[in-house]
């Protein structure tokens, strides 16, 4: 089902006067229409009806109540089945009852699922044109690499974008002809894969001419951008989104700021000094699948700066990673945890050979790390610098008796990348 020009175009001035005149906070007529929303959805409407409290969500407690929750009487087992087989044969076209069903990738270890109906689709389109992309009345191509195709993507070709779809199931090397003929004018992906397709670029010295480059799904971390900006020679943009919906975007000022206007933000400090939080979402646009005080185990940072651009909405300065990443030990009873930005630093610090890099808790007392470094011949060297620097890293928080083990350098592209990850399934804190 394709999304008429005329709707998205109607969505698009709405939420661009949105971003103008309330970009912090959200209309009372847009809650309003929120709360009929809620009435439709079984969940929530005996909760309203009780007048208890709406519940902080995560996604366990999401899926397991999705067929309470979603407002269009889809069935868990039959929207999980059409997904499924949707990724098995790579057709990402059928929908039930006009309703589009996707998997998010799981890499906490719960899939989620997330619903689109004709009209989301229309004002996610509108959404990206306003605060990524930016309106043009011509037709532009856009080359995308993702693990799964949509429909949310599918049902906007032939108005005002023109959506490609690189199944990353494929090498990069076999995709590259078809991506060169294609002369997109809007690349997007995740970081590790866009990082994958420079490469390829300047191996085979091809100046690309891309007008945007969009980084989606990973950490966009600054030596990524950096790189990325040299290679491709344009603006590097981060769209912050997930299952639960379009969260956030980089300003024409680099800032990443979230959709305010629409979402309602609350933050649950993690740590003591209240500089890093989890975000909790309320969607107020989300109507087929509602998302209410949703948890996400993302870390991020908040600027308390501002920005210029003139959105007075929250700017968030750093996606740490996830909590799920944090290393922690148990020490003399007593529990202790390392943040991914210690880690990350510790890296730096090692070598300016490194061009990337993977540290991995492994078990109680494990670290393996893989590199890949600038000159091969100094891999060794590098290495040992690397162990020293987390040797010292663990020093610090008193970490004593753990083995610092040296890996290959592996990675799916149709799984997430993480540099920081904690791959302790006992680790102590569930």
């Amino acid at each position: 089902m394709k999304v008429s020009k005329v709707t998205i175009l109607f969505y698009f001035v709405k939420l661009r006067l949105s971003r103008l005149f309330c970009s912090n906070q959200v209309s009372q007529n847009r809650k309003k229409k929120w709360q009929n929303t809620l009435m439709l959805s079984p969940f929530y409407k005996k909760l309203v009806d009780n007048n208890q409290e709406l519940p902080i969500m995560n996604k366990a407690l999401f899926m397991r109540n999705f067929d309470l929750i979603n407002t269009v009487g889809i069935h868990k087992e039959e929207a999980m089945k059409l997904a499924f087989e949707s990724e098995q044969t790579r057709d990402f076209s059928p929908t039930i009852n006009n309703i589009s069903i996707g998997l998010s990738s799981g890499t906490s270890g719960n899939r989620g699922m997330f619903l689109t109906s004709s009209k989301e689709k229309a004002i996610w389109v509108a959404a990206i044109l306003d605060r990524v992309i930016g309106f043009s009345i011509q037709k532009r191509k856009v080359a995308f690499f993702l693990r799964a195709n949509n429909n949310l993507y599918e049902a906007v070709n032939s108005t005002l974008l023109s959506f490609h779809f690189f199944d990353l199931k494929i090498p990069l090397e076999k995709h590259f002809e078809a991506l060169k003929e294609l002369k997109a004018d809007i690349l997007v992906g995740q970081p590790s894969v866009l990082m994958g397709i420079a490469r390829i670029y300047q191996t085979r010295q091809i100046k690309p001419t891309y007008s945007i480059v969009i980084s989606v799904a990973e950490v966009l971390e600054e030596d990524y951008r950096q790189v990325l900006y040299f290679i491709f020679n344009c603006p590097i943009k981060q769209v912050y989104q997930c299952t639960e919906g379009f969260l956030g975007y980089t300003c024409k000022k680099g800032k990443l700021h979230i959709n305010e206007d629409w979402l309602r933000l609350e933050k649950k400090y993690i740590d003591d000094e209240n500089t890093r939080f989890h975000p909790i979402i309320t969607d107020y646009l989300r109507t087929s699948q509602p998302v209410v005080r949703y948890e996400l185990n993302d870390i991020l940072h908040e600027d308390k700066n501002g920005c210029d651009c003139g959105a007075k909405s929250t700017v968030i300065c750093k996606i740490e990673g996830r909590s799920d990443d944090i290393f922690r030990f148990s020490e003399k009873g007593k529990e202790v945890i390392i943040y991914p930005d210690f880690i990350r630093r510790s890296i730096l610090r090692a070598s300016d050979e490194i061009v990337d890099y993977t540290v991995t808790l492994t078990a109680a007392r494990t670290i393996s790390i893989s590199l890949i470094v600038e000159n091969p011949l100094k891999w060794q060297e590098v290495f040992e610098n690397v162990q020293y620097e987390i040797q010292q890293l663990l020093n610090e928080f008193e970490i004593e008796g753990v083995d610092i083990i040296m890996t290959d350098h592996k990675h799916d592209l149709t799984t997430k990348f993480r540099r920081i990850k904690n791959e302790y399934s006992t680790c102590i804190s569930h």
